[in-house]
């Protein structure tokens, strides 16, 4: 993956400016913090910093796609699509990185969906969401341990970025991988170690598995 100055300029910037806002944050209410906390101030600060800093990531983030979606299909690692998922990407991830320590696990949907995911209800939430944007979860899902859905994909020197839709009630199992472009359908089930390879479908009700994943029946 190959970076050039624009690339660091423009992370760069952004980080700054998020940093400075969150430090303005913490500043303008530690006489509030002072009185009330006193010598716990300091630990409350930290926790405010990452706190604050996390949420604006994730306006950022919004704000950047609403004004420029991500743009889907495959882009060359010299193109100005790459530059912008990479720019995302590292908001996504130090963004996330800063409210994970304070996310228990039953709340594990909410980061995701701070970024853009669109999560439905009651659903079991062990693995990780790459490009939340553009990743859809119906209500009821099972996204098994240490599993991944991930929007994007490097091959053959090109990056594609395409969307991710999981039907209501579907399973994906622990240490299966879900990539860009695939639908799993209603109440189907992606056995545990799968690789669902990118513009897969999986039809309602089925059960895949393997690597590639195929039908089992």
């Amino acid at each position: 993956m190959r970076s050039d100055w624009r690339d660091f300029l423009m992370s760069g910037l952004c980080i700054t400016g998020l940093l400075a806002l969150s430090l303005g944050v913490v500043w303008a209410i530690r006489p509030l913090t002072g009185a009330i906390l006193a010598e716990y101030r300091v630990l409350f600060d930290a926790a405010a910093l990452l706190i604050v800093y996390g949420f604006a990531s994730a306006l950022l983030v919004r704000i950047l796609l609403a004004a420029k979606p991500m743009p889907q299909g495959e882009h060359g690692m010299d193109s100005s699509a790459f530059a912008y998922w990479k720019l995302i990407t590292v908001l996504y991830h130090l963004g996330q990185g800063s409210l994970a320590w304070c996310t228990p696990l039953f709340f594990g949907p909410l980061l995701p969906a701070l970024f853009g995911a669109r999560i439905g209800r009651e659903v079991a939430f062990g693995g990780t969401i790459d490009d939340p944007y553009l990743v859809s979860i119906g209500r009821g899902v099972v996204l098994g341990k240490s599993s991944l859905v991930s929007a994007n994909v490097i091959v053959g020197g090109k990056l594609i970025c395409a969307p991710v839709v999981i039907g209501d009630w579907a399973t994906v199992g622990a240490n299966s991988v879900v990539l860009p472009g695939s639908v799993i359908g209603e109440r189907a089930t992606l056995m545990s170690g799968s690789y669902l390879m990118p513009n897969t479908t999986v039809p309602a009700g089925e059960t895949w598995r393997g690597n590639p994943a195929r039908k089992w029946s």
